[in-house]
């Protein structure tokens, strides 16, 4: 019986082979799944905002409401540079494309910040269902509640991810 001598760099080609066979085509998927569904949200919340500033709302002209629609406006151009970034670039999958650690970092803060915007946005949509029914239809109501629940759901994660570092669930390697 012959024993195959696998070295660091035949173990890392494996691993490699692994990913481009079997995760890579779901993870495509998902990433164009989750690019598209933001796109589309990010829209509707530009669409929304456009809609109060026509119809000329005065209870709706508020500090909270600066700078978001212009965010969402950038965040939609970021997703679609980043999906013909990946189409016309030559790799295989999105999981190498994040390996490059300016992107990464830019994703991160993008991330970040698109959080920030959000919670803007649901604060902004809140006012709004409070006080001002002229700013406050159908797809406002809509957002605030898809908003709000992506909010949660974020919150919930964080708080199960703090509770499994404390456990020991998670162990970071430094």
């Amino acid at each position: 019986m012959s024993s195959k001598r696998l070295t660091k760099t035949g173990v890392n080609n494996e691993i490699t082979n692994i990913i481009e066979e079997k995760i890579c085509p779901y993870y495509n998927k998902y990433i164009y799944v989750l690019f598209t569904i933001s796109i589309i949200l990010n829209l509707l919340i530009i669409i929304s905002l456009i809609k109060i500033e026509k119809i000329n709302c005065n209870c709706a002209n508020i500090p909270e409401k600066k700078f978001i629609k212009e965010w969402f406006i950038f965040n939609i151009i970021f997703n679609i540079t980043l999906i013909l970034f990946f189409i016309f670039s030559n790799k295989k999958c999105y999981y190498y494309m994040f390996k490059n650690t300016l992107l990464y970092v830019i994703t991160n803060v993008i991330f970040f910040i698109s959080i920030v915007m959000i919670i803007r946005m649901l604060v902004y949509l809140n006012i709004l269902r409070k006080g001002c029914e002229c700013g406050y239809g159908n797809l406002e109501k809509f957002l605030f509640w898809y908003l709000a629940i992506i909010i949660s759901l974020l919150i919930f994660l964080i708080v199960i991810g703090i509770i499994m570092i404390l456990f020991g669930i998670i162990k970071f390697a430094f």
